[in-house]
């Protein structure tokens, strides 16, 4: 009999904590143009930096940001919690995320949770819904996002 966590078996939270990993470590290592393929083909993400719906514009945004070479951030996460809604496997992730734009950068610009649901496609579990909500330093992320927009305009600009 296979052990169970919460009503999740082990291979399962190893194969979400995995996936949660792999796209985190994308986007810290400016892989961002690669996380689309971790998310399903009618996926959507809510965040500070607005709502996308579906593959294609996860990787319209994944494409943009891998080429902002000059942000450097990095995501800590811990207290998985996974667990069975009926049929949907959902989970909550909270997370401390540090910038190098940061007034101080050993202090956290943003302190939240991911809320995610998953869904296994093809044999692997994949993201069919993730939201960013920052609970402290909500400030901060909407500030990330307009230096970000701002920083594409000029972009666009210079074009």
């Amino acid at each position: 009999m296979t052990e169970r966590t919460y009503g999740v078996d082990i291979e399962t939270r190893i194969e979400i904590e995995q996936l949660i990993s792999e796209l985190l470590y994308r986007l810290d290592h400016n892989q961002a143009d690669t996380t689309w393929e971790l998310y399903t083909e009618d996926a959507v993400t809510v965040g500070p930096l607005g709502t996308m719906n579906g593959r294609d514009a996860i990787r319209a945004w994944g494409a943009k940001r891998a080429r902002q070479t000059d942000v450097v951030g990095r995501h800590v996460i811990g207290g998985i919690r996974l667990a069975w809604e009926g049929e949907i496997l959902v989970g909550t992730v909270s997370y401390l995320t540090f910038r190098d734009a940061a007034e101080d950068v050993l202090k956290p610009a943003s302190v939240g949770e991911f809320r995610e649901r998953y869904r296994k496609v093809d044999g692997g579990w994949r993201f069919a819904r993730r939201e960013i909500v920052p609970v402290f330093g909500g400030a901060n992320a909407a500030a990330h996002a307009k230096r970000l927009a701002d920083a594409e305009a000029v972009q666009a600009g210079s074009r």
